[in-house]
């Protein structure tokens, strides 16, 4: 093998390395408040957040930071491993606030995103993606081509939003919509996936002028069987399997955990400025 074929590998256990470094630095819960950027926009692209965000949480898999301004709350979520992306994505994320302070709150606000329909899912391919070498203009331009068809796939199928616990909103709201409920995510060209997701103070009944801590509920909802690498399955109009072809080779070895959700609990107080 010469020098130069090594280059892509030695490329990524350098960037597999960092984030690993990065993560063991982070507390698995996000400790303190936080003021949201002023320039902040949920659009998927993670620059206005800095070069890292505030937290790693070990259960879930995934970095994190939640923040406000005067007007929002929001939520910035980014994971590296392609098997906790397609939780994110395929079984959704769902971010649940509850202004009690207690777990279990009857009046509790819950965000879930995305929502895709059942037949038009984004086929995301999360792997074999092209490495960044570095001097090397060819390889970045790979990279971004494999970038943009992942995110073509996601924004032509993401049209929905799903809410619970607002009364004035119906189950699903557009991603378009002007009710004070923002999300949306991106990869970037090394395959890093961001979602950023914001909701109105309002909305969530919470104020920075009188600020009270209150409990949050970050889940990774379970991925089905269709949706797992190594699967074929075939369903009639009733949702009745018909067929099942198994490939053992392209099993993820964590088949078993995207099927379970994984979630984390924290408290927060409404940062003033």
């Amino acid at each position: 093998m010469t020098r130069y074929s090594l280059l892509p590998i030695i490329a990524l256990m350098i960037i597999f390395s960092s984030i690993m470094a990065n993560a063991q630095k982070l507390p698995n819960v996000q400790q303190a408040s936080l003021r949201a950027p002023e320039n902040v926009k949920v659009d998927g692209k993670p620059t206005e957040w800095g070069d890292k965000l505030q937290a790693y949480n070990k259960a879930t898999d995934v970095f994190y930071t939640i923040a406000n301004d005067d007007n929002n709350l929001y939520l910035v979520i980014q994971a590296t491993d392609p098997s906790i992306i397609n939780k994110l994505v395929n079984g959704r994320v769902t971010f649940t606030i509850n202004k009690s302070g207690k777990k279990n709150d009857n009046d509790a606000i819950a965000i879930s995103y995305p929502v895709f329909e059942k037949n038009n899912k984004p086929g995301l391919h999360l792997t074999g993606n092209p490495k960044i070498v570095e001097g090397s203009p060819a390889s970045i331009k790979l990279a971004d081509s494999f970038m943009y068809a992942n995110n073509k796939r996601m924004t032509d199928r993401i049209k929905s939003i799903k809410v619970t616990g607002v009364k004035t909103l119906d189950t699903l709201v557009s991603i378009y919509n002007e009710d004070g409920i923002k999300a949306a995510a991106l990869f970037d060209n090394k395959l890093v996936y961001t979602c950023e997701l914001a909701v109105s103070l309002k909305l969530a009944g919470l104020s920075v002028n009188d600020p009270v801590k209150f409990t949050y509920n970050v889940m990774l909802n379970p991925v089905i069987m269709d949706d797992i690498p190594g699967f074929t399955i075939v369903r009639n109009a009733q949702g009745t399997i018909t067929s099942l072809d198994i490939n053992n080779k392209l099993i993820p070895p964590n088949a078993r955990e995207l099927t379970a959700a994984t979630d984390f609990w924290g408290e927060y107080m409404l940062a003033k400025k």
